[in-house]
């Protein structure tokens, strides 16, 4: 059965609307990668296709997941591209976030000699993956057999594919970006303290870190949402008022507190309150680092009864 010359309205909004669905509901950034470059070519009449991803300090496109006649090991794999290799497409691709039309004798948006052998290209749309103003990559899509016409709907159905998938990225960036974070933030935490107590603005916990689970026995969970004073056993002055020097921010001055431990007993610490300002500089959260000096065990009575 031949295929229509034309991707009908019908086809382009099904087309769409499955790839947006596609890969809001995958999590894992390989997986989406995958199943977007084996779906892609069957929309747009061509048999090949690869999504290269940004890597902005080395200024060049590295291939993330790719298919075509013969995959695995298409030859798309491990392909990196410089920027510097490309000038003109670059600056239609990165600097004006527009898809291009590449050709082997194309003089406007040339592509590397060596990429154009190695890829056996006859013609080539590449659209960015723009969101949020940057650049995540590259969609590719060619025929590996033939010279394809993209017409102007084909365009706008890869160029929408794009757009789902950078948002898509995006999302899993940041989330890788926040994992890291939280990971830098915990080794800087064990290096400097023995733990740390994330509190809201209302002294409700937060969270802890794991060295002041370890330290004081309370899962994060156990008491998130908890008034401090009712979890450490401590006044609410302690919690609250006694941290402020002025009106304005807290004293840097550390405190000498018992703090309860979960099984009852309690650990004397120097807890040093640090806040953390939103954007507009108000106080949005405040980290109890602590520094134990001593564990006192809980009392005989209540050592075999868990603290609620």
């Amino acid at each position: 059965m031949s295929l229509p010359e034309e991707i009908g309205e019908t086809q382009i909004l099904a087309a769409l609307l499955g790839i947006a669905g596609m890969v809001g509901d995958l999590t894992d950034t390989e997986e989406m990668l995958e199943s977007v470059v084996r779906v892609a070519p069957s929309l747009l009449r061509v048999d090949r296709c690869a999504v290269l991803l940004s890597d902005e300090p080395a200024r060049e496109f590295r291939t993330a997941a790719s298919f075509g006649p013969g995959a695995p090991g298409t030859p798309f794999v491990d392909l990196r591209i410089a920027e510097s290799d490309m000038p003109r497409l670059a600056q239609r691709l990165v600097a004006l976030h527009l898809p291009a039309l590449v050709k082997p004798d194309s003089r406007d948006a040339a592509l590397p000699p060596a990429v154009v052998k190695r890829l056996g290209m006859h013609a080539a749309l590449l659209v960015p993956l723009v969101c949020r103003g940057r650049v995540l990559g590259i969609l590719w899509l060619d025929h590996s057999a033939q010279s394809h016409y993209f017409t102007s709907k084909e365009i706008n159905v890869a160029q929408g594919i794009a757009t789902s998938l950078a948002v898509a990225l995006d999302g899993a960036f940041r989330m890788e970006s926040l994992d890291l974070e939280r990971r830098r933030f915990e080794a800087l935490a064990r290096s400097l303290a023995d733990g740390v107590i994330v509190l809201d603005r209302d002294f409700r916990v937060l969270g802890l870190d794991p060295s002041a689970e370890n330290l004081l026995g309370w899962q994060s969970a156990e008491v998130r949402g908890r008034p401090a004073h009712e979890v450490f056993d401590i006044t609410e002055a302690q919690a609250s008022v006694g941290w402020t020097r002025d009106a304005s921010s807290p004293s840097p001055a550390a405190k000498r507190l018992r703090l309860r431990a979960r099984d009852g007993g309690h650990v004397a610490s120097e807890v040093l309150a640090v806040p953390v300002r939103n954007a507009a500089g108000e106080i949005a959260q405040l980290l109890y680092v602590l520094r134990a000096s001593s564990t006192e065990p809980a009392p005989a009575a209540a050592s075999s009864v868990s603290a609620e």
